[in-house]
């Protein structure tokens, strides 16, 4: 993995303009994908510059040296700094010391999106925002397109997801409320070998007809609908998985609403091809539910990407006139809500291959009576 971390690291100065000398990153998602470093923002900042030829350079509090030094899988060197007065003020000190010895000159790159402005200001006398490039399409492109190793960790996640709601939807039944559920759903988590629960809704009756609602304490009925959003992490990738089940009974209605919205997935996850326009899979998925009269139900795109985060590029929505690329990991997600009675969702992860698509998650996803 060390030797993986340093091809993405040559692969982003690929991409990033020719005149930037250094790439900064703080603690998250993008730092642990070019390092291996699994880091969390704090008060105290932390800057960990990239370079083409030269060993990274972590600035960083003299507390978090022997942490970070027994997590390290790459030569770097460090400036530390004493953190007993004020953070920032001494962060940019040894930036100061790092930028001397380095002899690192604007322009410079950072991720706009997750650069907070406690790690701006310890870099901002390098130069003003025009000295300073967004780094995002680079990284989004290297992120996107998961290596075979980092398919095998999805994949996993995608099967220990599962297999917990295979073991959960035998103990759901009415008078449970949506938070009972997902404790349930926490409890059967905590027995895998998931680092831990990823993303949850659990959403009963009319809640369900709110796509991204709160799981609360309301209890289950007969002939409710009941949408479960799941995921784990498992070595920091995330699966993400949506199922519609019916409390104790059959709904007509509900059965022809998950039909169209079952056959919108099909046909979206069946669509995926390398090279195709991404704005095509949702307009896939969007024309069976429209046809179907329930297009002012669906409000929301048809996926997203999947990877060390639960959301992440490429976005699978109108306009996105991007093409798939083998390796794009990413969910098929539609959906129809009907206000005051319920909605229905399908998801599933899947791998954009070769010559199509590998479905990773593999839940029933008929309508089931629970």
């Amino acid at each position: 993995m060390a030797n993986s971390h340093s091809q993405r690291r040559s692969a982003l100065f690929e991409l990033l303009p020719e005149e930037v000398s250094a790439m900064f990153l703080s603690p998250g998602k993008t730092l642990r994908y070019f390092t291996g470093l699994n880091i969390h923002k704090s008060e105290r900042p932390m800057l960990v510059a990239l370079h083409q030829n030269k060993p990274p350079a972590i600035i960083l509090p003299a507390l978090e040296v022997e942490r970070i030094q027994n997590a390290l899988e790459m030569d770097a060197e460090f400036f530390v700094y004493q953190d007993a007065r004020d953070p920032v003020s001494e962060a940019k000190n040894s930036f100061n010391n790092y930028k001397s010895e380095y002899g690192t000159k604007e322009p410079i790159a950072v991720e706009y999106r997750s650069t907070r402005l406690l790690e701006y200001e310890v870099i901002s006398d390098i130069g003003g925002p025009s000295q300073i490039v967004d780094a995002e399409q680079a990284v989004s492109t290297l992120r996107s397109q998961k290596d075979e190793t980092e398919v095998a960790k999805l994949r996993y996640a995608a099967e220990i997801i599962d297999e917990v709601l295979s073991q959960v939807t035998t103990e759901i039944s009415p008078g449970m409320t949506e938070q009972d559920v997902a404790t349930t759903i926490h409890k059967y988590v905590l027995d895998t070998d998931a680092d831990g629960l990823g993303s949850l809704i659990v959403a009963g009756g009319s809640n369900s007809a709110k796509p991204h609602t709160n799981t609360g304490t309301r209890k289950l009925e007969r002939g409710d609908p009941l949408i479960i959003d799941a995921g784990v992490i498992y070595k920091g990738y995330y699966s993400d998985i949506t199922r519609t089940y019916q409390i104790g009974q059959e709904s007509e209605r509900l059965q022809e609403i998950h039909d169209v919205t079952r056959e919108a997935a099909r046909a979206a996850r069946e669509a995926i091809q390398p090279g195709k326009e991404i704005q095509e899979i949702d307009r896939t998925a969007r024309e069976i539910i429209s046809n179907a009269g329930f297009g002012e139900n669906f409000p929301h795109r048809v996926g997203h990407g999947l990877g060390l985060e639960v959301h992440e590029q490429p976005y699978l929505v109108d306009g996105n006139d991007s093409p798939l690329q083998s390796g794009h990991t990413v969910t098929i997600e539609p959906g129809i809500y009907i206000e005051g009675f319920g909605g229905v969702r399908v998801e599933d992860d899947v791998v954009v291959t070769d010559d199509g698509a590998d479905v990773l998650t593999s839940s029933p996803r008929e309508l089931r009576v629970i």
